[in-house]
């Protein structure tokens, strides 16, 4: 008989979602992937926090917001700073808006598919910067992701 009430690790709740969402990938359900993903994202990210690594998110961020603001400031015309909510929000922007239904916005105009690659990698980049602090699971579709992702690159590079 199972308990009705146990203690449950936070990063394993994160593996499970991130497992979830990896299958929901893999199933064309980018719309579960997304947000499954994204929750797993959060919660290693807190972990991360805990032992001063730098989040994927954060790390985008800053890269974004640095590579923008030089190509910005090579213009002669004057421009508005890129900050990091700026990108914060344009990153998260699918996720967020997936999840609340306004009354007025009720449909939503993203790439489903490659919103979830974004945040998965996203989620598959922290749970990979954890695994020598906690004995975490091996997961064979985070390897499948990665290589397909890096395929795809691969591809897209041949082809042009």
């Amino acid at each position: 008989m199972e308990k009705p009430v146990q203690k449950i690790r936070k990063i394993d709740m994160g593996v499970q979602q991130l497992e979830d969402a990896l299958q929901a990938y893999f199933d064309g359900r980018y719309h579960s992937a997304l947000v499954l993903a994204a929750a797993a994202e959060q919660l290693f990210a807190g972990y991360m926090h805990l032992h001063a690594i730098e989040p994927a998110f954060s790390n985008r961020k800053k890269a974004i917001v640095s590579v923008a603001n030089s190509l910005k400031s090579r213009s002669d015309a004057p421009f508005k700073q890129t900050t990091d909510k700026d990108i914060g929000e344009l990153l998260n922007r699918a996720y967020n808006q997936s999840h609340h239904a306004g009354k007025t916005e009720l449909e939503l105009h993203m790439n489903p598919k490659f919103e979830a690659q974004e945040t998965i990698d996203r989620a598959v980049s922290n749970f990979d910067s954890l695994q020598s602090g906690y004995e975490l699971p091996e997961l064979v579709l985070a390897q499948r992701f990665v290589k397909e992702l890096l395929d795809e690159s691969r591809f897209k590079n041949d082809a042009e």
